[in-house]
């Protein structure tokens, strides 16, 4: 296996990365730590628009990291697993089928997955990159121009020059949209997703227990959607090629749904003006 290294990067070089999650600030820490490594100072700029501290802003995602990721960042990147955030281990799954239900649960051994507030992460690792040397811009970037020697980056306020880029916006449109331009980039098929909270209370949530509960409902927009217990709510979602608020609506009426969330007796009818 090849030895990885920075390829032409030399000091002073500087590397742009355009979105802030958690793609962009492993990438962020990573590039940091083996500059570090081989002696090289490589400066290292995170383009990101949302200001995740003090959850301000949020990516909406369902948050659940499973192994091997808190190895990976001990290891890999050398910084602490974030295991001091409010959490929820996730211990096994439940399979809803048209007919049945499946329990599919993990070894007792086995390290569980984690479900947490995606925004708390985000911020976490925004920080760990600062901490690590690299500089955080808080802009949204609005097209990039690739010459011979280097990299323009257009943001909101000023532009940024490059020895290299690295795009980690995920399904961002308009990122895939001047990306397509510059470089013939073709995003990856991808689903579109909704995704809402419920909160039936404290002994409910108990009652739930510590698995995620999968749906494959017989409704042509939806691929699947699922109940995930966070903290002191569950978080329902669902992904599809076609969705909106009525088909979330839709999704969360069905009987096997409705049979999964708990203390509905008491919270009655859980309306679209309730999903955000």
């Amino acid at each position: 296996m090849k030895e990885a290294g920075l390829g032409p990067l030399q000091d002073g070089a500087r590397v742009v990365i355009i979105g802030g999650g958690p793609a962009g600030t492993a990438a962020a820490i990573a590039i940091k730590k083996l500059a570090s490594g081989m002696g090289r100072q490589i400066q290292v700029t995170i383009v990101e628009e949302k200001q995740f501290a003090g959850e301000q802003f949020h990516n909406l995602c369902v948050g659940v990291l499973s192994p091997p990721i808190a190895e990976m960042i001990e290891n890999d990147l050398g910084i602490p697993f974030p295991r001091h955030l409010n959490h929820t281990p996730i211990t096994g799954y439940v399979l809803h089928t048209g007919r049945r239900q499946i329990i599919l649960d993990g070894a007792p051994e086995a390290e569980p997955s984690i479900a947490l507030r995606r925004v708390q992460f985000d911020a976490y690792m925004l920080e760990a990159a600062r901490q690590q040397g690299a500089e955080i811009v808080t802009a949204r970037v609005t097209d990039v121009e690739f010459h011979t020697d280097q990299v323009v980056i257009y943001t909101n306020s000023a532009p940024l020059r490059a020895d290299l880029v690295i795009g980690a916006f995920g399904s961002d449109e308009g990122a895939e949209t001047f990306f397509e331009q510059a470089v013939g980039y073709r995003p990856p098929a991808a689903l579109y997703s909704i995704v809402t909270k419920y909160h039936p209370g404290e002994p409910a949530m108990q009652n739930f227990g510590q698995r995620v509960h999968a749906f494959l409902p017989p409704n042509p927009f939806i691929e699947f959607g699922g109940i995930t217990p966070k903290a002191d709510h569950l978080t329902i979602n669902i992904a599809g090629a076609a969705l909106n608020i009525h088909v979330m609506d839709d999704f969360i009426h069905l009987n096997a749904v409705r049979s999964a969330l708990p203390n509905l007796e008491n919270a009655g009818r859980i309306k679209p003006k309730d999903l955000r």
